[in-house]
């Protein structure tokens, strides 16, 4: 009797530390039913706003760009600032030639485009100014404890552009609930969008922005979860239950 205590003991002590391990790897599940509000439908501006951290490349000309678009020597374009990059610092400011110190934070990048060629027209005759944000990128969740970083290359990129490079929808995954939460001036919002029909192409044209993060939620299958993580705590109980039973029949 006390020989089948002890089996069920290892037993009951395999299967609570499985119950642990069960959905470890879940990352910003949204169970039904939480209380977390879901906001409205974004504007579709697709214009990500600037915050510390930021990479900025600008690059100006003068003369309203003619030295550019003729494609001078560099020597006759000294002026230009090429390929020159800035990183957007804790206070939302970057520090540039001339200019000096000038606060980015909140703004677009056409915002600061405007406000650079404003500010360079007091040394550069008629500038032309390029501005490229070098480091946009959104956060990708496409299931259960899958993870991806996708470099936003173009500006108006949509959020089913996203998931289609972040290689598409996983096994068990839910095109009716796709999440995007979004960093803004007073706080993150939670956008909920539904890309399983036709009729939904709307939403899965949204504009992703810099930082985005998106969840696509999945189907738990916790019987088929729990089997797969309970299993290997079976077979050690089963080993433990052969070995138990070896020394026990050589027992006097």
């Amino acid at each position: 009797m006390h020989k089948w205590n002890f089996i069920g003991l290892l037993l009951l002590l395999g299967l609570s530390s499985a119950c642990k391990t069960l959905n470890s790897n879940r990352i910003l599940f949204y169970k039904a039913g939480s209380p977390l509000t879901l906001d409205s439908l974004p504007k579709n501006t697709g214009y990500s706003r600037i915050i510390p951290g930021d990479v900025l490349s600008v690059v100006y000309y003068p003369n309203q760009g003619e030295s550019k678009l003729i494609r001078k020597t560099e020597a006759a374009t000294s002026v230009s600032r090429e390929l020159e990059t800035y990183l957007v610092d804790q206070e939302g400011a970057i520090l540039l030639p001339m200019i000096g110190k000038i606060t980015l934070q909140g703004k677009t990048i056409e915002e600061v485009r405007n406000l650079l060629t404003e500010k360079l027209s007091a040394y550069v005759k008629e500038p032309y100014v390029e501005v490229r944000l070098t480091n946009e990128r959104v956060m990708l969740f496409p299931g259960k404890g899958e993870g991806k970083v996708i470099q936003i290359m173009n500006q108006n990129t949509s959020l089913l552009e996203v998931i289609a490079l972040g290689g598409g929808l996983t096994t068990n995954t839910k095109s009716t609930e796709i999440h995007l939460i979004r960093k803004e001036a007073n706080g993150s919002k939670t956008y909920r969008f539904d890309i399983s029909e036709l009729q939904n192409l709307k939403a899965a044209g949204v504009y992703v922005q810099n930082h985005d993060i998106i969840v696509v939620n999945y189907y738990p299958r916790k019987l088929q979860s729990a089997l797969k993580e309970i299993n290997p705590w079976l077979n050690l109980t089963t080993s433990s239950f052969a070995i138990i039973s070896i020394i026990l029949r050589f027992k006097p």
